[in-house]
């Protein structure tokens, strides 16, 4: 897509939908953080457009001041209300690359947050997977697999068996042993 068909884009639907897409991001980077924590990813990625198709519906109804519009021209409503989702995920996507100072997480880290997940809250996987990491790198007595194990029962709110803790916490430990080794060669 070049930068003419970008601009002609916005020309055609106009800065409404700009501004509406800009709210809707907002609304669903709102709704990810507060009560759709928990939601499955793959229902998350449809969650732009129907509140963008929302959001125009409620607009196109103000500015035309009836809702017989919304049933009449439901083709365009439903198009700009798409637009605006797909406007509002290139902004989330903009500033997640450029605006966003992301805290830098180690390769370790984020081996260890990838297995976590699930087993510890959704918001304490970075700090719990940051203190596995540390604890794992400061052993030098070789039982990293020990303090990884205290430190998921400490955050996964007993929801794992001992010997699930157990099973995890080795295989951080060989994850992380596989990476390193393959790093080194």
């Amino acid at each position: 897509m070049t930068i003419i068909k970008i601009i002609d884009t916005f020309t055609f639907y106009g800065l409404d939908v700009a501004l509406i897409a800009a709210l809707t991001a907002m609304t669903v980077q709102i709704c990810k953080i507060t009560f759709l924590k928990n939601a499955q990813k793959k229902l998350l990625t449809f969650l732009p457009f129907t509140v963008g198709v929302i959001y125009y519906a409620a607009y196109a109804a103000l500015i035309n001041w009836s809702f017989s519009y919304l049933l009449t021209e439901y083709v365009s409503v439903l198009e700009h209300g798409v637009s605006v989702g797909s406007a509002a995920t290139v902004l989330y996507v903009l500033y997640e690359q450029f605006v966003r100072n992301k805290k830098s997480a180690s390769v370790s880290e984020g081996i260890i947050s990838t297995l976590i997940d699930g087993f510890v809250p959704t918001d304490k996987i970075e700090a719990v997977a940051k203190q596995i990491a540390e604890a794992i790198e400061r052993d030098v007595t070789g039982n990293g697999a020990l303090h990884a194990a205290e430190i998921l029962c400490e955050n996964s709110e007993g929801e794992l068996s001992e010997r699930d803790v157990e099973l995890l916490s080795k295989l951080i430990i060989e994850t992380l042993a596989h990476v390193n080794a393959a790093n080194k060669q």
